[in-house]
C-alpha cells in the first residue's frame, strides 16, 4: 500500500495468524490538528504519532477507517493536545493505554469490541463509553508506577458497570446480555459459586496470580467451586493460576460442559483438562488430584502468557513467578536464570516468537503481539 501524503510511513508486513500481508501505519510524521488516516490501513504500531522525546502538541483529533483492526498499546502515547479519538467498527480487541494522553476527557469504543484490556479511568479521562459486547477482559499483571495492580479489577468494574448490560453478580462480572463471566471481583471467600444462568465461564473469570495476595493479604484464594448446570462451556484459562483449587463441582452430566484443554492452566493441585470436575453424573468414588508432570511445558505456556501481556516481564520476574506458580507448597525445588534464559532461547529460536528486549521499559515484548506458539513443535 502506498500513501500519497508523504506524512504517513506505511509498511506491509506478515499477518502471523492469516499469513496474509498487512499494511502497518509505523509513524506519522506531519503536524496537522485533525489526522486522518488512509483507508487500507490495519494496524497502528505503539509510538506512531509521538514518544517520551518527541511529543506531539498539534493533534487534537484522529480519525482511523474501518479497514484497521488492530491498534497497539501505546499508538497514541505523548499525544499531549489529542482530545478526541474516532475508533474503526470493526475491531475486536481494545489494548490501548490512554495514561500519557493528558488532554483526552472521553472515548467511545465501538460495539464490535469483544476484549479489552487497561480498560480504565485516568485522571484526565474521565468518561468511557462501552458496548455490550465484551466477553473477555485482560486484567494487568506487574505492578507499574507504584499501583498495586489488584485494584485493577476494581477499576475495571467501574467502567464496565457504567452499561446496564454488565451487573455484579455474587463475586462476579457478569455480561448479561452473553450470560458469561467476566473475572471475580470479590475476594472473600474461598469457596464461590458460579451465578445461576450463566452458560459460559469466561478467560480469567478467576485470576490469582500470587502478586494478589502479596499486595493484599486479606484476598482469598479460592478452594472450591459449585458450577450451576445453566454452563455450557469453560473457556480458556477461566481458573488461571488457581494453586488453592481443590474442588470443582458441576451441578449438570459431563456431557453437558465443553472444557477447554487450558482451562485450568497453572492450577498446580487440579488436572487441567477438567477430568476431575464432579459431575451430577460422576461415579461416586475418590480420587486424588494429580499434579501436573511435564513442567516445561507450564513454564514456556506461562512465560508466553506473560510476555503477550505486554507488561515486560524481565528474566528475574518471570523466574519468580514460574516457581512462585509451578512448585507445590511442599515442593523445596527451584529454577534458576539459567532455566529461564533457556526457555526464552527456546521461545525465540525453536518456535520463532518474535521476542525483543526494550530497554526502555527493560523487559521482554513480541514485537508482533498476535504470535501465537506451535506447541506441537516442543520437544521434551
Amino acid at each position: 500500500m502506498e500513501s500519497n501524503n508523504p506524512d504517513f510511513i506505511i509498511k506491509t508486513y506478515k499477518d502471523d495468524k492469516t499469513n496474509n500481508p498487512k499494511e502497518v501505519l509505523r509513524r506519522y510524521k506531519g503536524h496537522d490538528s485533525v489526522v486522518v488516516i488512509p483507508d487500507g490501513v490495519e494496524k497502528i504500531s505503539d509510538y506512531t504519532f509521538a514518544d517520551d522525546i518527541e511529543p506531539n502538541d498539534s493533534i487534537t483529533k484522529i480519525v482511523i477507517p474501518d479497514s484497521v483492526t488492530e491498534i497497539s498499546s501505546c499508538a497514541f502515547s505523548y499525544c499531549m493536545s489529542l482530545k478526541e479519538i474516532n475508533f474503526p467498527q470493526n475491531m475486536e480487541e481494545f489494548f490501548i493505554d490512554f495514561t500519557h494522553c493528558p488532554s483526552l476527557e472521553e472515548i467511545t469504543l465501538p460495539e464490535s469490541v469483544k476484549n479489552v484490556r487497561n480498560l480504565h479511568y485516568t485522571k484526565t479521562l474521565k468518561k468511557i463509553n462501552i458496548g455490550e459486547n465484551i466477553t473477555h477482559v485482560y486484567l494487568t499483571i506487574f505492578q507499574k508506577h507504584g499501583e498495586a495492580k489488584a485494584t485493577i479489577p476494581k477499576s475495571i468494574a467501574k467502567v464496565l458497570l457504567t452499561n446496564p448490560a454488565y451487573t455484579k453478580s455474587g463475586d462476579f462480572i457478569i455480561n448479561k446480555k452473553h450470560r458469561i463471566t467476566l473475572f471475580r471481583i470479590s475476594f472473600d471467600n474461598t469457596e464461590v459459586r458460579i451465578p445461576d444462568g450463566i452458560e459460559t465461564l469466561g478467560p480469567n473469570t478467576f485470576y490469582e496470580l500470587y502478586q494478589y495476595s502479596r499486595l493484599e493479604p486479606e484476598m482469598k484464594c479460592v478452594e472450591k467451586i459449585v458450577i450451576p448446570a445453566s454452563v455450557r462451556k469453560i473457556n480458556e484459562s477461566a481458573f488461571f493460576s488457581c494453586n488453592s483449587l481443590k474442588e470443582v463441582i458441576y451441578e449438570g452430566n459431563s456431557s453437558d460442559l465443553e472444557v477447554n484443554p487450558w482451562a485450568f492452566l497453572m492450577c498446580v493441585n487440579f488436572h487441567k483438562d477438567g477430568r476431575e470436575i464432579i459431575c451430577a453424573d460422576t461415579p461416586k468414588q475418590e480420587e486424588k488430584n494429580s499434579k501436573p508432570t511435564n513442567r516445561r511445558l507450564e513454564r514456556i505456556a506461562l512465560i508466553h502468557k506473560l510476555i503477550k501481556s505486554r507488561t515486560y516481564p524481565n528474566s528475574k520476574e518471570l523466574l519468580n513467578i514460574c516457581n512462585t506458580n509451578l512448585w507445590g507448597k511442599d515442593e523445596k525445588k527451584y529454577w534458576t536464570l539459567v532455566t529461564i534464559s533457556r526457555d526464552l532461547a527456546f521461545l525465540r529460536d525453536w518456535l520463532d516468537a518474535p521476542l525483543k528486549y526494550d530497554f526502555f521499559h527493560k523487559g521482554y515484548f513480541y514485537e508482533d503481539n498476535d504470535f501465537t506458539p506451535d506447541l506441537s513443535r516442543i520437544r521434551f
